[in-house]
């Protein structure tokens, strides 16, 4: 028996009955969890008992049985009958305890998508009674509520991700999330730029450890999850670069992105603290920061500078890029800085090369002083804070037990 990590991904080699060595592929984050996988496999395989193997390692046992053509035996699916009334609460906690969700970095995003489909259709629901029209029906409900378009469609993402996973786990056999088309997000789409002095008034009214966040976001243009995903050896201050990889960025390739000189003390000063068990760059009482925790100091601090519409973190990326192209940076140094996942690359971006010279030569160029504050939302009743379950409450909803 044997663990063996082939690129990031770890491999299970193991003799289940005694003869031929089989490899299996896992879907462990560490060689830890690969070992327990593997123990309980094989145990259950020895024992001929799979009645108390955990939906990941009866997921990977019945994947090995197939692969090598084997006869399945009925003891891995000793729970068809609670399959058939698995509830949407216990759907949503074998969907966070999944292990490729339960590494990911989309895990607080899904867990409070997760609180909304709770509220609407209760704990108790059937998973087996949700189709294409419950799934309209809430759409249409949860947009009267005042929730934004974008917000309905990364919710029925959510649902449709769960399926997914439940599909994997045979506990059903369709997706009716897939049968749903997305809303439009025309109604609220927006064009929103922030005046350095505007910048410079909501940042005095943030808190201290959120204040080195928003700078960053407004220097760099990059998002808000990479920048809270920060990790020290990420940042090359001597080189003047922020390397992110294909797993930290939406567009799944290599981003580097050029620190500015006004954001040189601001990165040096946050990097002089560090816990001991975490090399996060931003951090709050030693723990890594939630993006559901800036929505309510964020939301004080633009109702206290007085910004009607009122202006999103995200808006800051949208600042970068108009102080970026007003300063006359070139457009594919621009767009490389930035990184678009929905946009198709050039045939210059595939095979030209952009140096890290020119990229802090771009970034010295730059200027963020460039007209005054605009802000404008194609349905302005969008516009105010309006109410979302933050990670706390779902994360009091559903807590790993």
């Amino acid at each position: 028996m044997a663990v063996v990590k082939r690129g990031k991904t770890y491999h299970i080699y193991i003799r289940p009955f005694e003869g031929k060595q089989v490899t299996v592929k896992t879907q462990a984050n560490s060689k830890a969890e690969a070992r327990q996988l593997e123990m309980a496999v094989m145990t259950a395989c020895r024992s001929s008992d799979y009645r108390g193997l955990d939906p990941a390692s009866r997921e990977l046992c019945v994947r090995m049985f197939r692969n090598q053509k084997w006869e399945i035996p009925s003891d891995l699916f000793t729970e068809e009958g609670a399959r058939k009334e698995l509830t949407l609460w216990r759907a949503s906690e074998l969907f966070l305890k999944y292990p490729e969700v339960r590494g990911s970095r989309k895990k607080e995003r899904y867990m409070n998508c997760l609180v909304h489909l709770i509220e609407h259709w209760g704990k108790d629901f059937p998973v087996k009674s949700l189709w294409v029209p419950e799934i309209k029906e809430y759409q249409m409900e949860r947009l009267s509520e005042g929730a934004a378009p974008g917000t309905v469609n990364r919710e029925k993402s959510a649902l449709s991700k769960m399926f997914q996973v439940l599909i994997e786990l045979r506990h059903v056999d369709v997706n009716p999330a897939r049968l749903v088309r997305n809303l439009s997000e025309k109604s609220g789409e927006r064009q929103a730029y922030l005046s350095k002095e505007d910048f410079g008034t909501l940042c005095e009214g943030l808190p201290p450890w959120l204040r080195p966040i928003t700078q960053v976001a407004y220097f760099t243009g990059m998002r808000q999850g990479e920048i809270l995903s920060l990790r020290r050896q990420q940042v090359k201050l001597s080189r003047r670069l922020i390397v992110l990889g294909p797993e930290d960025v939406k567009e799944g390739q290599w981003k580097r992105v050029p620190i500015h000189l006004d954001l040189i003390p601001i990165l040096e000063s946050a990097m002089k603290v560090q816990a001991i068990d975490d090399d996060h760059v931003f951090l709050v009482e030693g723990h890594p920061i939630s993006r559901f925790s800036i929505k309510k100091p964020w939301s004080r601090a633009a109702r206290m500078a007085g910004l009607n519409p009122f202006p999103r973190f995200h808006d800051l990326r949208h600042t970068w890029k108009t102080n970026a192209r007003r300063s006359g940076i070139d457009p594919e140094i621009r767009e490389s800085i930035m990184g678009h996942w929905f946009r198709e690359r050039s045939v210059s971006e595939r095979y030209g090369r952009i140096s890290d010279v020119e990229l802090v030569q771009a970034i010295d160029l730059m200027t963020f002083d460039h007209g005054p504050t605009e802000i404008l939302v194609a349905n302005a009743k969008r516009e105010k804070p309006g109410r979302s379950c933050n990670f706390n409450q779902a994360e009091k909803m559903l807590a790993e037990r």
